[in-house]
């Protein structure tokens, strides 16, 4: 019989061995629609930004999950109120913990509870729409309705709108690392990072 943990520390491998795996996948998608060459100069208008997040989006959507529907902020603003819809925030936790979109849950709370979902609209989001749209293809084969949310965080932020932290309206969003930067003027930028141990880095701004 194998030894008592030895399942645990195969899991434990596995996941790590996955992440690493789907890390160089989206670092290759990254550089092949050039993220970090030929963006938006320091200084650069808000139009600029907007501009580059659609450019990288619509990139990233060509090449990793194309033909997964959508919907972009203004759509979900502008929804029908008689069929329920959820946002889901599939970043890591220490991202979340700097802000969410408001009235958004986890994708564990999404996870655990997903029978109560069944019959919504779920519009998955992250910094940009790549997680999001990853995790949407991935619904829709569970037989979910789902919409990415098109520009995500970043599109959020460039629609002017509030996000919340412990229920308070906030303005600081956490961008994934500098070279996604893109957020309008009059919100603050925030990057940190993960720990193997759960913990993470301390942010910068």
């Amino acid at each position: 019989m194998p030894p008592p943990g030895l399942f645990r520390r195969w899991r434990v491998a596995a996941a790590l061995a996955a992440t690493a795996m789907a890390a160089a996948v989206v670092g290759l998608a990254l550089n092949w629609i050039g993220v970090g060459r030929g963006g938006p100069a320091a200084g650069a208008a808000d139009s600029e930004l907007s501009a580059e997040v659609g450019r990288r989006y619509g990139g990233m959507k060509r090449l990793l999950f194309p033909g997964q529907p959508e919907i972009s902020v203004a759509e979900w603003l502008a929804r029908p109120k008689d069929r329920p819809a959820v946002l889901v925030d599939v970043r890591e936790p220490h991202e979340r913990r700097v802000s969410m979109l408001p009235g958004a849950i986890t994708k564990q709370d999404f996870e655990r509870n997903s029978a109560r979902y069944r019959s919504w609209v779920v519009v998955p989001y992250c910094t940009i729409g790549l997680r999001s749209g990853i995790y949407t293809r991935d619904l829709r084969g569970q037989g979910f309705e789902v919409r990415n949310l098109a520009g995500s965080a970043l599109a959020w932020a460039h629609a002017g709108l509030p996000f919340e932290t412990k229920g308070k309206a906030t303005r600081r969003v956490h961008v994934y690392n500098a070279d996604w930067n893109l957020l309008p003027r009059g919100y603050e930028p925030v990057v940190s990072e993960a720990l193997p141990n759960g913990g993470e880095v301390a942010p910068r701004n």
